[in-house]
Formats: structure tokens, C-alpha cells, sequence
């Protein structure tokens, strides 16, 4: 700017302007919400020239960084930033930039649209639950993509409070498909998905080789569906074992299996298929069944031979009349005997003939089938070894006992003997009694019998008689003995010496086995003795056994009196939750002296005596003190259930709560007893929507005691995996009533307890109107509790009104204390509103820099103008009027607002820079106002000089001439640019600037140094004058030789002929002036009429800026007409044309000799004949004087 107005303070003008070009012409985009954003202009030149100027924008918001706004040269890049820092999507950024330059002032409009990302903007339409229900209904990815964005908190619909903490209670928790399934069932937005299958139940009849078929599942909506499928039956046979509703096909699944025909029995099999969800087991039963007559045949066959062999274990044990069986056991076998023919039942007959004395009946039989054993003795040697047993039976021969007894040895002594082959075991046994001579080898075979997998019936008899016999073998009791004596407890097989002794042996063992607690039980139901009791009791005590089906035998044994160590305490770890009266009492006694009980068991016994004794019983005198103390243990651990509640109840009052117990015991007062029969379910987790935290409470038998403080706490359940699951049935029962005195005593005693302090606050807010002790409360949680972003918003809030409530009641301009907490409020988790409302209560309050800071950092958005007034005001006369950028737009924005006082003007007058009209405006009410306006007319005029802007500098200027100093480098540019308008422009110039012209022009002696534009200006202004003082003749004439020495002829210097001396040279043409461009050639087409009918091409002299001039002498009546033309676009365009004819000059000289011979001329043509020839005479008479004056060389 400085270089353009020195160059015009010396009269130098730039023939040609920068041609400007820019990009883009309007700005309009979409950017970020809370982003900075950076962006360009592009300035640039179209004719080679420089560029040169400054760049204002007129929102705040969009600023050129680091104060760069000038810029220079051929190819600029700008770059501004676009901040949009705590604005909300859908506001918008308008303004504009203004460029001033060198070549003039332009305008580029701006406006940004706030916006989300691209997901954000699809967030930004989620209005309610139900807009992304559509979104998940119509395209699931989409929806699944934004659950998980960052930003999906910012929709509209998650900034309710409960459906906020549904979506923090889900997220991250397991799949995301089970996440959006819960989220849009929790927001009620979507029914749960239902799972049908259309048959209860798959039955096949004699199916084939591999049978397939399908399950058919149907689905009552759409959703997310996982499901687990498993077979109970190995003839099942499932090829896809789960399935995601992604297989189900317009809502059906068909899950397909197969009947494995191979793997089923004759005859009914069953089994089934299992179908497993979040929400439980379908059981689907399946039946098939094979048919076939022959094995219909063996599966009767088989049960007859079992029922058989019953009889006959029976008949082994002696327990039953010898008749009754043998008589049954006639009957089984003449059933099978009407079915089969096989060989064993004839030999079977005739061992029953045998048993009851028919020897000669079972001779003939085995006279019939000798033969046919003889023949297969070697394949069923078992039969045949029976064959011969009952012969040795019949016939009692010595010689063929022991072959047998030899055979039978040899038989089972071989290493590749078959299992079934037991029974010549057995029949050894029977045949040869010299081996009970020494029972202890005898015990000893039977045990590897039995280690070798032989588990018989009668091999278990016939141990059993052994013990009977000799009952200190138990001493040293394996599991074979054990089998034997529980197979015999079981028929009744035990007599009872042998049951006290089997008893005796196990109080010895070392450890617990299972089976030796069975043992005893089923001992003891055969004989029930105090002293087997004790050992079932003592057994139990070992093995740590507890619970309701143990406690029926403690309580037995207290009852009779048996004393075991311990009884008592097991006793206590068994009592059943509904065992509804007091314990006896010598386990009350026995208890009031022994302190080893655990937690479990002193809360049974203690809530037991609560609830049945009363207070002046000696039984409470004994535990009163003992169940205080645990009370106050188990609340300080936090511990819960409904015998913790009988005791807290009978024991909590509020003269004992201090503030330790305040802090623990109201999660216990407001426990829930949650019961869930979903067994997939592994933990109920609780999310207070207010806090950001949640408790996880692991389910023991279904059941969970959790702390609920308000109904707006979200309950959920969470399985093996990390899902989540809020659809899920439950039972909730409060573990204790009347609990809100005690509630209210402890927050009165704890008030920094987090659930109670956040209800206290949340009632607070539900008021109509806050009080000062509710302000106080809400401040208290901000600062000291980290809350959930949007309860912390809402309590803020609550906070913000009630303080702009306070100062509309207090008036503006009284500081108030309590405001405090406005001034360390994180502002930046307000919204807007409440940014504003805070901003314009600290202004009214007088907290003006603190209320600058604000809008320095969240913008003026929202706030009223007068507060802004207010504040500016008071900000520029506390800053002593020292230059702030953003102080000086706040000042712009409230003077546009036409609000502005006479601090702000003065302020704006001594700071602000813009374009020439706003700045102009500012002066103009500053000079209304009667500020200061200190340099502003200076930069102004500078500017428009600068810009080429002059539309009002005239006014400026003359304001601007006023004050006492000016720059004379300022001043001549004006008078420079003054001239150069007048002269080339021809518009209207006051006579001031001319006669500033004209003193300019005479203080210089050397008239060729004035700048030819003064000098142009100066002359042509005197042209137009009607007449000429005697000092401008004087001067006129002596700019006028300069310029025609100069070469510079126009046509104005006709009309100054009558003022000074114009050569003959110049007024003897008529001059033909076009003013047009340098860089533009023109061209000149003329023709003289009458003479000439053609127009033809004459050459034009430059002589200044573009000025072009052709002289061309004329006689009187002609007629000169002329065009001249310019190239366009490849074109030849004519730009001006016109016509000139002869016109006598007046002038001071006398005439010249163009002159006289147009008066000739005119004479001749008027046929006057007397002036014709005076005309000549003197026309002779002036060029014979010539001749002789001047002689030619």
C-alpha cells in the first residue's frame, strides 16, 4: 500500500492494473462438528502483475491463522481455518471474505454447514429408538457398524438417561449381534425373538438304513438368533450342530438329523434332540421303534432268563422258603421253554428235578441231551461242565467229582477265558467244598474274579456267605467286599452282626468314598441302631457332607443322643432354611461356649435365635453381645441373605450408626433377593444410570442378593460368555423392609455415600425451583463425583438456571459470591444454552474477563447483544483500549448491531481495519458521535488510494485535510488520483483540487519536472474556463510549450487559443481523440467527404495512457467521418466512430495560411467578388513578407 501512494505522491501512474482472478467465487462446504478445519483461497494474476492486499473475514469463526491476511504476487494461497469447536450439528458459519488489493475490494461469501462425519450425519436422523429400529431392520450392518462407532452416543435418542445406560450396560459385553438384539428388545422399540417348533415330538417305526429328517423352527420376528444343537441318543446323529438367524429362511430354520439305523435296539429306542438359546433348552423327544418277530422272540426269551435268574439268586441266598422259589422258578422255565429249544433249558430242568429230590426225571433228561453236549463240549464248554455237574449231583461219584474239579481248575485258570465264563467259577465253588477249608484263598479267588470284571450276583452271594462266616475278613475290606455287603443291604442279604461289623471296619477307614456312606445308609434303614446311626453320621462328618439331605441324619442323631465330634456343628451347616423353629437346646448350650463356627453357620444359629427366642431369654442374654459384633462384621463385609436380615433387623438401630457403618450398611438395607431360573445365567449386574459404574453379583443356585437404591437402576444378567441379557425372567424380593429411616439416618451420619448422594441430587432436580441447599448439593456432586456425562449435564443444568435465577433477582451489577462455582464450572460440558446462559450471568455480575474468556473460547452464539455491549465496553476500557483482535470483531459485531457506545466507536476508530465502506460507516458514526477518530481518515484515504475504491474520498479527504497534520506523500497521491480521474475518466473535479494544481504547478520552476498529469489536468481544466486571470495566462502558456515540446497534442488545445499561442501546426488540423487502451492497438478508418466515397486505414499517434490522436487538415466543407476499430476475440470490432468538419478557431494569432485560403474559399463559394479579391490581395500581401523575412537555404 505505502509503495502505491509514493508512487502516486510523484504523479507516476500504473498504465496497467493487476488483472485479479480468485477460486473459488462462494464458498459453501460441510465441515466437522468440534474440528478444526484448514482450507485455501487462491489469488492469482491473469496479466503478469502482482497482486498485492490484505484479507478480512468477517465471522470469527473462519480466521487466518497466525495474523498472515497480506499477501503478494502473481499466485497466492490463502489459507484460513474454519473452527467449529462446541457448535452442534445443523449450525451454520456465514460470513464473508473481503479481499482489498490493488486493483479493488471483492467479496467472497462463505457458509459452512456444521455437520457430523458421514456416519454422524446418518446419527444426526436418529431422532428416537424407533428411527434406528428401521435402520436395523432394513440393513443390519449398517446398524452394527454404528453401535460400535465413538459417536453413536452423540444420536439424538441416546441422550435419555435410561436408554444411555441400557446401551453403557450392554456394550462390550460379548457378541455384538446378542448387543443389538438386547439394546432394541431393553428399548421396547422390538419384541424378543420367539422360537417355535412345530412338532413336539419325532416318532419312527422301523425306520430304514439312515433315515433323514428335519427339525422345523420357526421365528416370530426378525432379530439376532443364535442357537446350540446337541443329541441325547448315540442313533441321533446332528450334521449341523448351531445355527444364526442368518440360516432361517422367511423365518424358518430346518435343522436337519439323521436316524442312524445301525445303532438302535429291537424294540423301543429313545432319545432326544436339544435345542439351546440365551433364553433356555427345548426338548424335542425322539422315538423310534424296531419291530422284528424273531427279535421281539430273544427280547422275551431275555427278560424271561433274567426273571429266571432272579429266582435263582434268590434261592442262593437262602432267604426265602426252598419250595415257594423252586416252585416260581419251574414256572419262568416253562415259559421259555414254550418259546426255545435251546439245550440250557433242559439242563436247567433238570438241576430243578435235582433241587427237589426228582433224580430219576433229571436223569432221563440228561440221558435225551448227552449226546448233543458230547457233541459241542468243546465250543459250550460251560454247558458241558453243567452237564457233568449235575451228574456228579445225581450220582454223587467220587472219581467223576474230582475230573470235574480238575476241569473246572483247568478251565479257569486259562489266561483267554471269557467273562461269561464266571458261572464254572460258581460251579466250582459248588462242586468242590474242600476250598472253604481255607476261606482266605477263597476270598482271595474271588476278589480276582472280580478284579478280572466278573460283578455277578452270585459271586456276590456267595462272598456274602463267606462274611457271614467269617466277619473279620471286613478288617481289611476292598472293594469287593464293599460291592458284596451294598449289593446285600440292598436285597436284605445282611444279618445284622454282620452289619455292626461292616459298621466297626468303616469308622476305621481313612477318608471318605461315597460308597461307604451308601453302604452304611442302606445298613442302617435294615437295622436302625444308634450304633450304625453313629456311623453313618461319623461317615457324613468325614466326607464334609452338608446340606438338607444330611441334615435328617444329624437331627436322628441329636435326638438320640449320639455323641460324635462335631455332630453338633454339622448339624448347624445342615439346618434346612424352612427347619421354622429354635434349635434344641443342647445345641444352643454347646454353642454358647464354642467360637469355632464360620460365618455360614453363626448366621444360621444367630438368626435362628432371633427369630425364636425373645429378648429376656436367657438363650439371648447368652448370644446377645457374640450376635452384635457378627452383625456389624458381616455389614462392614457387606454381606446379604435372609437370615443376615433377620439379624440386621433385630440388631441395626440408629443410635449405633456412625459413619463407618453408614458408609457399608445402606447397600445391605437395599439388597434384592434376584432369582433367576435361566441356568446359562452366571452373574446379575447392576448399572446406576447416574454413576459411571456397575456391580457384578455372581449367581449361586440361581440366586444373587444385589443393592437396587431406585427404580431407575437397570438390572441385568450376563452368562458364561460376556453376554449380556435383559429380557430375562426373574423373581425380586426386597431382603429387607422398612428400611428408610435407617436409609435417611445414614446419609444424615455419610453424606459422601455415592448412590444415596446422587438420589439426594436427582430429587433435587425434580423440583420445580432449586433452593440454595439444593444448588449447594448439586455443586457438591460435580466437584467430588464422577457422574455419568449426561446426569452430570442435566445437574448442571439445574445449577445454571438456578444462578441465572439468582441474578435476575439480584439486578445487574451486584457481584455475588456464590457465583463461585460458575467461574470453576467446566464450561466445555455445557450444552450451548447453558454456556450462554452462564456467559451473560457473569456479565451481569461484573465478571468480565472470566466472561471474555468464555466467548474467546465458545464463540458468541446464543447470548444476547446488550450483554455483549456490556461487555465489550467494560473490556476495552479494562484492556486501556490496547489492540485485541477478537475484542475488536466483538466491537464490529455489536456496532453492526447498531448498538455500539462511544467506548466501542473510539475503540473501532483507533483499531479496526475492513473495507473501505465498513470502515467509512465506523468514521461516519464516529464523527456523528463526536469520538476520537485518531488515523482512521488517513487509513481510509490510504486504502481507497490503494484500492482504486474513491467513490467517497472525497469527504474522507476532506475530513482528513482538516486535522492539523497530514502526509504530504498522502496528500499529492489524492491530488494525483484526483487528476488522473478528471483528466482520463472525465469525471467532475471540485475547483479546490485545481487550485491546489495550480499552486503545485507555479511553486515549480522547472515546469517539465511537474508530473504530466497535474499538467494535463490543469490545462484541460482551463479549457473550460470562460476566461483566464493574467498569472494563469502566464501559466497556462507555459504548460502548454512543455507539453507540445513533449509531443503531447490534444484536442482540448484548440479551445485555449483564445487564452495564450497555439502553433499554426496544430490549429490548422482538426484532431480526431480516442482514449482507449495501451496494450490495444486501434485502428483508424476515415474518408473526407465529398471527394472521397471509400473509408480507408490511417495510422493513430499514441500520446498518453492510452490516448490516441490523428491531426488531419480540412478544408471548409468537408467532412471528415472516421471508425476506429479494436481486436476482440480474434475480431475487429468497431468502438467509436463519428464525424468532423472545419471549424474556424478562435485564436489570438492572426490568421495562418490554411486560414486565409478557407476564407477564399468560402467567398468564391458565396460568389462575393469584392471580399473574394480583397482575400487574395492579402493573402499575396502575407506571403510575399514571408518570403522576404524568411529565407529558405
Amino acid at each position: 500500500m505505502k509503495e502505491r501512494i509514493n508512487r502516486l505522491a510523484k504523479g507516476i501512474i500504473d498504465s496497467d492494473l493487476p488483472k485479479m482472478i480468485w477460486t473459488p467465487d462462494v464458498i459453501e462446504d460441510t465441515v466437522r462438528v468440534g474440528t478444526t478445519v484448514k482450507r485455501e483461497i487462491f489469488i492469482g494474476s491473469e496479466n503478469g502483475l502482482n497482486v498485492k492486499g490484505f484479507v478480512y473475514s468477517s465471522n470469527i469463526r473462519v480466521r487466518i491463522p497466525n495474523d498472515n491476511n497480506t499477501f503478494g504476487g502473481l499466485r497466492n494461497h490463502i489459507v484460513y481455518e474454519v473452527d467449529t469447536s462446541f457448535l452442534s450439528a445443523g449450525d451454520e458459519i456465514e460470513g464473508s471474505f473481503y479481499l482489498v488489493t490493488n486493483c479493488g475490494e471483492k467479496e467472497i461469501p462463505y457458509l459452512f454447514h456444521v455437520d457430523l462425519a458421514t456416519s454422524g450425519r446418518i446419527l444426526g436422523n436418529l431422532n428416537t429408538a424407533k428411527d434406528f429400529l428401521e435402520v436395523a431392520e432394513h440393513d443390519m450392518d449398517t446398524a452394527l457398524r454404528l453401535l460400535e462407532y465413538q459417536d453413536f452416543t452423540e444420536a439424538p435418542f441416546m441422550q435419555d438417561m435410561h436408554t444411555r445406560a441400557l446401551y453403557d450396560s450392554l456394550k462390550g459385553h460379548g457378541s455384538r449381534q446378542n448387543f443389538m438384539e438386547e439394546f432394541l428388545v431393553a428399548l421396547g422399540v422390538k419384541k424378543p425373538i420367539r422360537l417355535m417348533v412345530e412338532e413336539d415330538k419325532k416318532v419312527y417305526d422301523n425306520p430304514g438304513r439312515r433315515l433323514e429328517d428335519f427339525i422345523v423352527i420357526r421365528s416370530d420376528t426378525w432379530g439376532y438368533i443364535y442357537l446350540e444343537a446337541s443329541a441325547d441318543g448315540d442313533f441321533i446323529h446332528l450334521p449341523k450342530k448351531s445355527a444364526t438367524q442368518a440360516d432361517f429362511q422367511d423365518g424358518t430354520l430346518r435343522l436337519p438329523f439323521n436316524i442312524l439305523s445301525e445303532r438302535l435296539h429291537v424294540g423301543k429306542n429313545y432319545g432326544a434332540i436339544l435345542i439351546k438359546t440365551a433364553r433356555g433348552i427345548t426338548k424335542i423327544p425322539v422315538e423310534a421303534t424296531v419291530n422284528s418277530s424273531r427279535d421281539a422272540e430273544r427280547a422275551v426269551f431275555r427278560e424271561e432268563m433274567r426273571e429266571y435268574l432272579e429266582l435263582r439268586l434268590e434261592y442262593e441266598s437262602g432267604m426265602y422258603e426252598d419250595a415257594l422259589i423252586l416252585n416260581q422258578m419251574q414256572k419262568e422255565l416253562d415259559l421259555m421253554k414254550m418259546t426255545s429249544e435251546q439245550l440250557l433249558l433242559s439242563l436247567l430242568q433238570a438241576e430243578i428235578y435235582v433241587l427237589t429230590g426228582r433224580q430219576d426225571k433229571a436223569c432221563l433228561i440228561l440221558d435225551e441231551v448227552r449226546d448233543s453236549v458230547l457233541t459241542k463240549r468243546l465250543e459250550q464248554k460251560e454247558l458241558y461242565c453243567f452237564y457233568q455237574y449235575l451228574q456228579v449231583k445225581i450220582w454223587n461219584d467220587k472219581e467223576q467229582k474230582d475230573s470235574l474239579i480238575r476241569l473246572l481248575q483247568k478251565y479257569c485258570s486259562e489266561e483267554d477265558r471269557y467273562r461269561n465264563d464266571f458261572i464254572l467259577y460258581l460251579m466250582l465253588l459248588k462242586v468242590n467244598e474242600e476250598l472253604f477249608e481255607n476261606p482266605v484263598t477263597v476270598l482271595i479267588s474271588m476278589e480276582q474274579e472280580f478284579k478280572d470284571g466278573c460283578h455277578s450276583p452270585f459271586l456276590y452271594v456267595e462272598c456274602l456267605k463267606l462274611l457271614e462266616k467269617e466277619p473279620g475278613f471286613l478288617k481289611n475290606m476292598a472293594r469287593f467286599e464293599l460291592y458284596a455287603l451294598y449289593f446285600g443291604a440292598k436285597r436284605g442279604m445282611v444279618s445284622r452282626d454282620l452289619a455292626l461289623a461292616a459298621a466297626k471296619a468303616l469308622n476305621g477307614a481313612k477318608g471318605f468314598k461315597e460308597i461307604y456312606l451308601k453302604l452304611l445308609c442302606r445298613l442302617y434303614e435294615m437295622y436302625p441302631e444308634q450304633e450304625l446311626l453313629s456311623s453313618v453320621c461319623s461317615m457324613m462328618i468325614k466326607g464334609n457332607c452338608r446340606g438338607s439331605r444330611c441334615f435328617e441324619w444329624y437331627d436322628k442323631a441329636i435326638k438320640a443322643s449320639v455323641s460324635l465330634t462335631r455332630l453338633y456343628e454339622y448339624f448347624l451347616y445342615s439346618l434346612p432354611e424352612d427347619y421354622g423353629k429354635l434349635l434344641p437346646r443342647e445345641v444352643l448350650l454347646y454353642f454358647s461356649y464354642s467360637t469355632e463356627l464360620d460365618a455360614h453357620s453363626r448366621c444360621v444359629l444367630y438368626s435362628n435365635i432371633l427369630a425364636y427366642t425373645q429378648r429376656d431369654s436367657d438363650i439371648y442374654r447368652l448370644y446377645e453381645r457374640a450376635i452384635e459384633q457378627f452383625a456389624l462384621e458381616q455389614l462392614f463385609a457387606g454381606r446379604i441373605n435372609s437370615r443376615l436380615a433377620v439379624i440386621y433387623k433385630h440388631m441395626i438401630y440408629k443410635e449405633l450408626i456412625d459413619p463407618q457403618l453408614a458408609r457399608a450398611l445402606p447397600a445391605v438395607l437395599k439388597s434384592n433377593r434376584i432369582t433367576c431360573r435361566d441356568a446359562a445365567m452366571r452373574y446379575v449386574v447392576v448399572r446406576h444410570g447416574e454413576l459411571m459404574t456397575e456391580d457384578a453379583y455372581p449367581l449361586q443356585d440361581g440366586t444373587a442378593y444385589v443393592p437396587l437404591f431406585s427404580e431407575r437402576d437397570i438390572i441385568l444378567f450376563q452368562d458364561s460368555f460376556g453376554n449380556r441379557y435383559l429380557n430375562i425372567r426373574y423373581e425380586k424380593v426386597s431382603a429387607m423392609e422398612a428400611v428408610d429411616e435407617l436409609l435417611e439416618c445414614c446419609f444424615e451420619v455419610y453424606p459422601d455415600h455415592p448412590v444415596l448422594f446422587v438420589n439426594a441430587c436427582y430429587e433435587a432436580m425434580e423440583k420445580e425451583e432449586l433452593n440454595g441447599d439444593n444448588a449447594a448439593l448439586l455443586e457438591l456432586a460435580d466437584q467430588k463425583m464422577k457422574l455419568h456425562p449426561l446426569f452430570r449435564s442435566r445437574l448442571m443444568s439445574a445449577i445454571v438456571r438456578y444462578y441465572k435465577k439468582l441474578a435476575d433477582e439480584s439486578g445487574d451489577g451486584n457481584r455475588n459470591s456464590s457465583v463461585s462455582y460458575l467461574l470453576c464450572l467446566d464450561k466445555d460440558a455445557l450444552t450451548r444454552d447453558e454456556r450462554s446462559g452462564v456467559c451473560e450471568t457473569l456479565i451481569r455480575q461484573n465478571y468480565y474477563t472470566e466472561a471474555y474468556e468464555m466467548i474467546c473460547r465458545y464463540g458468541i452464539e446464543g447470548i444476547q447483544i446488550k450483554r455483549l455491549l456490556k461487555l465489550c465496553t467494560k473490556m476495552v476500557l479494562q484492556n486501556l483500549f490496547d489492540e485485541d483482535d477478537r475484542l475488536l470483531h466483538l466491537a464490529y459485531v455489536v456496532f453492526l448491531e447498531e448498538k455500539s457506545d462511544s467506548v466501542i466507536l473510539d475503540y473501532l476508530c483507533e483499531h479496526f481495519n475492513g473495507t473501505v465502506d465498513q470502515m467509512y460507516r465506523v468514521l461516519m458514526q464516529g464523527i456523528k458521535e463526536h469520538v476520537e477518530t485518531y488515523d482512521l481518515e488517513e487509513r481510509l484515504v490510504a486504502q481507497m488510494l490503494f484500492t482504486g475504491c474513491t467513490e467517497k474520498m472525497d469527504r474522507v479527504f476532506e475530513l482528513y485535510a482538516s486535522r492539523k497534520k497530514t502526509s504530504e506523500n498522502v496528500v499529492k497521491a489524492y491530488f494525483t488520483v484526483k487528476s488522473i480521474e478528471y483528466f482520463l475518466y472525465n469525471k467532475t473535479t471540485e475547483d479546490k483540487v485545481f487550485a491546489y494544481l495550480e499552486a503545485a504547478v507555479n511553486n515549480s520552476v522547472e515546469k517539465d519536472k511537474v508530473p504530466d498529469i497535474y499538467l494535463l489536468a490543469l490545462t484541460r481544466y482551463y479549457s473550460t474556463l470562460p476566461a483566464l486571470q493574467d498569472d494563469q495566462l502566464k501559466l497556462c502558456q507555459a504548460v502548454i510549450d512543455v507539453l507540445i515540446e513533449a509531443g503531447m497534442i490534444f484536442a482540448y488545445f484548440k479551445d485555449l487559443a483564445k487564452f495564450i499561442v497555439i502553433p499554426g501546426n496544430i490549429l490548422d488540423k482538426e484532431i480526431i481523440e480516442y482514449h482507449g487502451n495501451k496494450e490495444i492497438r486501434p485502428y483508424l478508418r476515415l474518408r473526407i467527404l465529398p471527394e472521397e466515397e471509400e473509408y480507408h486505414y490511417e495510422d493513430m499517434r499514441p500520446v498518453y495512457k492510452g490516448i490516441y490522436i490523428r491531426e488531419k487538415v480540412l478544408f471548409e466543407g468537408e467532412i471528415m467521418e472516421y471508425q476506429i476499430l479494436e481486436d476482440e476475440n480474434g475480431e475487429r470490432k468497431t468502438v467509436e466512430e463519428g464525424s468532423i468538419s472545419c471549424k474556424e478557431v478562435t485564436t489570438r494569432t492572426l490568421g495562418n495560411r490554411f486560414a486565409c485560403l478557407n476564407e477564399m474559399s468560402l467567398s468564391l463559394e458565396l460568389k462575393n467578388e469584392a471580399a473574394l479579391r480583397e482575400q487574395m490581395e492579402e493573402y499575396l500581401k502575407k506571403d510575399a513578407a514571408v518570403s522576404e523575412l524568411f529565407t529558405l537555404q
